[in-house]
């Protein structure tokens, strides 16, 4: 998106999310990019710009975009998920395991509580 003056911050990440939509991964890698550095703490944007790098083969990048969600957020299901598939494709097998367990459990402890809202167990009739 050359000459992004005047165009706002809302603008160029709708833009960023349309060329990833449109599968234009290494336009939107850099894109994101400049909106990350904008805005470190925002883990959506981390997010879209790992998968980004993921779709590339740029894994290292997005490992480290995946490690810095996962300092931020410990309990990012996603971002396990997502740095476990990394880890994978790298044939890091060993290093993925513990991600994908974690991200296993907490997808189905979330599970777990969409079907059953109460936290209390059913019990036996006496």
């Amino acid at each position: 998106m050359a000459g992004a003056q005047g165009v706002n911050w809302n603008e160029r990440r709708q833009y960023a999310s349309r060329l990833f939509e449109s599968q234009r991964y290494r336009a939107a890698t850099r894109v994101l990019t400049d909106l990350v550095a904008a805005a470190p703490r925002n883990l959506d944007l981390r997010m879209l710009l790992a998968r980004s790098y993921y779709y590339t083969a740029q894994l290292s990048l997005a490992e480290a975009e995946l490690r810095k969600v996962l300092r931020a957020e410990p309990t990012h299901a996603s971002a396990h998920l997502a740095l476990a598939r990394v880890l994978e494709r790298e044939h890091r097998c060993s290093e993925a395991a513990p991600h994908m367990r974690i991200a296993d459990t907490m997808t189905a402890r979330d599970l777990l509580a969409l079907r059953h809202p109460s936290s209390s167990s059913p019990r036996m009739a006496a």
